[in-house]
């Protein structure tokens, strides 16, 4: 195994050497999406701010896809408790051909029930179950699959999967759940993990942000903390710690996503690669009430979020630029390669650190957004902003994984999809370092790191993956305990 590992590193790190002489499009960064562009700040339930895509480790025949949307979310942000919005569209798309066009999509619509308009109470009385009378505002939402493009499709193209399903309620805290175990457990709350259209599970409902990160550090012009640089010894404030997020998850058998609808076992199929990206939707008009009442809102839906791998519109696209790049599709990712091919972080890092990095142009990031030839690349593939994963590597338990993905010897890692625990921040901090580049793969590039090293919850081992959400009554922010991956890449 370690051999296979090696031997797919060099491929890796050969690929990038190749790509020198190709046309370079696309984007690239180091983390999250958290409040990434200044439209989509002011908008929180249409904002996505993470984008999972990977096998399932524990059964390896499914592809299971997560998306966050709302966040830093404050768990006792009461009496109107977060949920995900009306007249929004969630999706994620699946692309398995290349072209950067979508050709299987999950929509995923919302509905808001309230039963007693006359309290200012989310739950009057212990909840027992997601489906307890005294759940007095409770989300319902409906899951359609499509085949082929989304936007603006009529009801006859797309299938209904399952409706009035769900949503998870909020975890306000003990006294609302007070069966043994509390929220998760005695609570019933895996009631709301379904199963619909031939063995897919769905799940809907708050986590805790599996995220980490120094934001702190990373937005005050990269400020290594005292003791901390090159910035991966800890050390570092896990600014996400505390929050939850609104989750949606699929798990999908493997051959209901591939171009020839089989389960490839050759790492060189390109049927074996797939690739994804989620997305927000909202209608183009909305008219505001002078009483009060709904919003009406009417026309096309317009896409107002996206997220592919992750913090490229965060830390890469100019601010000019971040609402367009929301609004664009990945098919035309090459409008923003300027950004790509003279990023900022780089001279930043030369500026106060005077770490040197590759110049410009840098076309040795092409293996994060064109693919990693021979892993994650297909032929005739379109650079786009993706997440892509080659289902025939099969995934590393989660005992052994790295959580520095193919950087770190585990090829089932970023950037062969995405994992909720790979450390993507450190990872993206290395590549715009240049590691890729044999010349620019010395210290400091190659121990760079926010100095956060994981979550402040476990995450849990199976579907739906993230963590049950903080409790209003008793969560903490910033002085959390992070659950550590250590240098050996087993899980402490």
């Amino acid at each position: 195994m370690r051999k296979i590992k090696k031997y797919w590193l060099f491929r890796f790190t050969a690929s990038i050497l190749a790509f020198l002489t190709v046309v370079p499009v696309g984007s690239v960064t180091g983390a999250a999406s958290h409040r990434e562009a200044p439209l989509i700040a002011l908008d929180p339930a249409a904002d996505n701010t993470d984008t999972y895509f990977f096998l399932d480790p524990v059964d390896g025949g499914r592809v299971v896809m997560i998306g966050n949307w709302i966040p830093l979310e404050e768990p006792a942000g009461g009496p109107n408790f977060f949920h995900f919005g009306e007249n929004v569209r969630y999706e994620f798309n699946v692309d398995w051909d290349g072209d950067a066009i979508e050709d299987v999509v999950y929509r995923f619509t919302f509905t808001r029930n309230v039963r007693n308009g006359e309290t200012f109470l989310q739950n009057t009385g212990p909840i027992a179950s997601p489906t307890d009378p005294n759940l007095n505002v409770f989300y319902t939402y409906k899951v359609e699959k499509i085949i082929g493009p989304s936007p603006n499709q009529p009801a006859s193209a797309r299938t209904v999967l399952g409706e009035d399903l769900l949503e998870a309620p909020n975890n306000v805290g003990p006294k609302s759940f007070p069966a043994e175990g509390g929220y998760g457990k005695g609570s019933n709350i895996a009631s709301t993990v379904y199963t619909v259209d031939q063995d897919t599970k769905v799940f809907v409902g708050p986590r805790a942000d599996g995220f980490y990160v120094d934001l702190g550090m990373i937005f005050d012009l990269i400020n290594f903390r005292p003791g901390t640089l090159p910035g991966n010894h800890g050390g570092g404030k896990n600014d996400v710690a505390g929050f939850n997020t609104h989750t949606i998850a699929v798990s999908v058998p493997i051959f209901q996503l591939t171009k020839n609808h089989t389960v490839p076992t050759d790492i060189s199929d390109p049927n074996a690669i797939i690739s994804m990206w989620s997305s927000t939707w909202r209608l183009k008009n909305r008219v505001l009430s002078e009483t009060g009442e709904k919003p009406i809102e009417s026309g096309n839906w317009v896409q107002v979020s996206r997220l592919g791998n992750p913090l490229v519109n965060e830390v890469v696209i100019p601010i000019g630029q971040k609402d367009l790049f929301n609004a664009s599709l990945p098919k035309d990712d090459a409008q923003f390669a300027p950004s790509v091919l003279d990023p900022e972080v780089p001279k930043i890092l030369k500026a106060l650190f005077n770490i040197d990095s590759p110049p410009a142009p840098r076309t040795d990031l092409l293996a994060v957004v064109l693919g990693v030839d021979g892993l994650t690349r297909r032929p005739g593939e379109v650079v786009s902003d993706q997440l892509r994963l080659n289902v025939a590597v099969f995934p590393t338990p989660t005992s052994l994984a790295s959580p520095l993905g193919v950087l770190g010897g585990d090829l089932a890692g970023f950037p062969n999809g995405r994992r909720p625990f790979d450390d993507v921040v450190d990872i993206e901090l290395r590549i715009l370092a240049g590691v890729l580049v044999p010349a620019f793969n010395v210290s400091p590039n190659n121990a760079l790191g926010d100095g956060v090293d994981g979550p402040d919850k476990r995450y849990n081992p199976s579907f739906p993956f993230l963590a049950t959400p903080h409790s209003g009554w008793d969560h903490r922010h910033d002085d959390t305990e992070q659950v550590i991956f250590s240098a050996d890449s087993k899980r402490q």
